[in-house]
């Protein structure tokens, strides 16, 4: 499949996924404009795809384990603040 302005695409990079809506031809080669992040990318980094591909999940865990997960990082983060506020500056 080749790509073309409104071709769907991927960039093998991170996954981006966007629609090219401009195309360069320049010296180092050709160019795509996507409108998900307003980059160009090189069209050699690009792979034409049908439909978005669908999110992976964050895991295995429950929504309750990762409320637990939440809860167990902002009390730790509550308790470094503490740790802060009690130190005194000298001067």
């Amino acid at each position: 499949m080749e790509i073309s302005e409104g071709s769907l695409v991927m960039y093998k990079g991170t996954g981006t996924v966007g629609v090219v809506k401009v195309l360069l031809d320049e010296e180092d080669g050709k160019w795509a404009f996507l409108d998900s992040t307003g980059l160009y990318y090189h069209v050699s980094t690009l792979e034409p795809i049908e439909k978005v591909p669908e999110r992976k999940e964050l895991g295995a865990g429950s929504l309750e384990d990762l409320e637990q997960l939440m809860k167990s990082q902002q009390e730790m983060m509550d308790r470094a603040k503490m740790q802060d506020e009690n130190l005194e500056t000298g001067g």
